[in-house]
Order: structure tokens, then sequence, then C-alpha cells
């Protein structure tokens, strides 16, 4: 009887474990396709819960509460430790909520940078150039089941990056953002995560208090900005030198509350890398040259080189090498007048 007992098992097991390895594969695919999944579910899943940011030898905890209501995206980021400060954003508007006393540059210098902030990212079609993507070994992060990426860069002029993300719905639980040594400059990670159960509204909207300072972040339109359209501006910049798969994700003017004059502002992107370019007028009694890096997040200001017949700053602020961002502020240029 025990013989036939095997045998009977033996194709059982075998069919059992051809299905698991069906399933796994279809779940696990390629690393390119989690990548796919993982931006889609940054923008159409419900999720709230808390996370640890390491940026710039700073620890800070955040609440984060993300919904899509009848089709549009609703989200609020709140510091959970240090000066109160919160994130809003519904749709394409963002609101930031300071106390008195607090500055909108360090609201800006708090937030998340890489993947999981997504401000200015392509649709990810597979794996964006520049870049070789491989599995890592399987993890639990915030009690759950995660399938890890490793994402390196082919040259040394962006950052690499290990992603974590959700085995069951691709949404990224942790992310360590590498410098070119492969030392992580910036590591998010959720401690705390529900995953598309019912949420209280009350999560998504900002606090309250009259002594709340709120700004909100109004750009003009990027595609208007490109083109002379009717009672738009027109960008007068571009970059003459791109790292390789770098494209332009906006161009715009943007209106910073401090300043009287909009800024200059464009963004670009490699799908994953992003860096945003300002230029302003140089103020009369500007320094030849500033540089400063925060964590992952460089600032690099310069003189246009470029002849103007007004002096022009630029600064370039992202989520690249020194080297990188430097080179870029170099080959600045003023776009040929269309005439």
């Amino acid at each position: 009887m025990a013989a036939i007992r095997e045998r009977h098992a033996q194709p059982v097991l075998l069919c059992a474990a051809l299905l698991l390895s069906l399933t796994n594969g279809s779940l696990a695919a390629t690393p390119e396709a989690w990548l796919e999944r993982m931006h889609e579910s940054l923008s159409v899943l419900s999720y709230h819960g808390e996370f640890s940011y390491f940026h710039g030898g700073e620890l800070s905890s955040l609440q984060l509460a993300h919904a899509v209501v009848d089709g549009v995206r609703h989200e609020r980021l709140v510091h959970l430790n240090g000066t109160p400060r919160e994130v809003i954003r519904t749709g394409d508007t963002v609101t930031c909520v300071l106390h008195p006393g607090d500055r909108l540059l360090d609201l800006d210098e708090s937030i998340p940078a890489g993947p999981f902030a997504q401000a200015y990212g392509r649709h990810l079609e597979g794996l964006p150039e520049g870049y070789q993507v491989s599995f890592g070994p399987a993890d639990r992060i915030a009690g759950r089941e995660t399938v890890q990426l490793h994402i390196e860069p082919e040259t040394a002029d962006r950052y690499g990056y290990r992603l974590w993300l959700d085995r069951e719905t691709a949404l990224l639980l942790r992310s360590e953002l590498l410098d070119t040594s492969g030392q992580p400059l910036e590591i998010f990670q959720f401690v705390r995560i529900e995953i598309g159960t019912s949420m209280d509204p009350a999560l998504l909207k900002p606090a309250a208090g009259d002594d709340l300072v709120k700004y909100d972040l109004a750009f003009a339109d990027s595609h208007a900005g490109l083109d002379a359209g009717a009672g738009g501006r027109r960008v007068r910049w571009e970059a003459s030198w791109l790292p390789a798969g770098f494209v332009m994700a906006s161009a715009d003017v943007r209106r910073v509350p401090s300043r009287q004059e909009g800024v200059e502002n464009l963004v670009y992107s490699d799908g994953l890398a992003t860096f945003s370019v300002f230029l302003e007028p140089a103020p009369v009694n500007f320094s030849p040259a500033h540089t400063a890096r925060h964590g992952a997040t460089v600032a690099v200001m310069r003189r246009v080189v470029a002849d103007t017949p007004e002096p022009w700053l630029v600064t370039v602020v992202g989520e690249v090498p020194i080297e990188t961002a430097e080179r870029v502020a170099e080959h600045i240029r003023p776009l040929p007048d269309p005439g």
C-alpha cells in the first residue's frame, strides 16, 4: 500500500510543482514588468500608513494617506516629528501647510525623492535607458512579503536604486538611493501600511488653525510654456547637454511666494531620476558659484555662461551626482528668438 500511495503521490506533486511554477512566473514576470506595476500602483491604489525617511544624516517619521476618488488623486503627507508640516495634493494642485517661522524651502527638502516621489515621472515602459535591473533576495517590509529589485546605472552620471515592492500589489514599500560607490544617500521605508482598505476621510484633510500658512504651488501650463500661446509665457532656455536618456518632463514659470516675478523652471527626467533647472536674473552681489549637497539632493548655482544682454543665474537641483549637475548648469543656453 505504501508503494501504491507513493506512485500515486508523484504525479500529484509534479502537477502541484508545475502549477506553482506557472503561478510564480505569471506574478513575478520580469524586473522591468515589476517596475511598470510599481508606477501604476503608486497612482491608482488607495493606501495609508507611516514611513521613516533618512536623508542628509537626518531621520524623519511621516504619515501618508493616498486615495483615488472619482478618478482624482488625493494625497496628504504629514511630518510626525520636528516642525509640524504637511503637503496636500488634489489632482494637479499641491498645497503646502506651514506653521509660523517655517520656510517653504525646508518643506521641499524634507520630501522623499527618487521613485517614491514621482513628482515628474514618466510612465515606465520597461527600464529607462542607462540602467540595468535584476532581482534581489526576497524580504519582508512592514509585515508584508516583498520583491526586491536592484537598479544599477551603466554610467557614473546618475545614481542607483534598491527597491522593495509589495509582492501582492507592487506598491513601493522601501527604497534606497545609492551613490556612485553603492552607499545609501536616502532611505525610505514604510513601518506600517494598509492597502486597499476603507480610509477615514479625515486622513486626507489639512490641519486647521488660524496661525497656519498655506501655499498653493501654482504652475503655468507646461505645454503652453514651450510655445508662445495666447496669454502664455514662452520658456526661453534649454540644456544643450543632458545625460543619456534624460528628456524634458515639463517647462513652466514657477510662482514663488517670496518673489514678485516668476522663476523659469525646466524639469528633466529619465523615468527614475529627476532634476530641475531654475533661471532668474542674477542679483548684483551674486558670488561666482555655489555647490551644496544634502543627502541625495545636490544644488549647483552658476551664472549663465551664454552671452546674454543681462546676467542670469542658473540653479540645478536634483538627485544626480554633483558632476552631472555642474555640467548641465554649464550647458544652459537661451533658445533662439522665433522671430
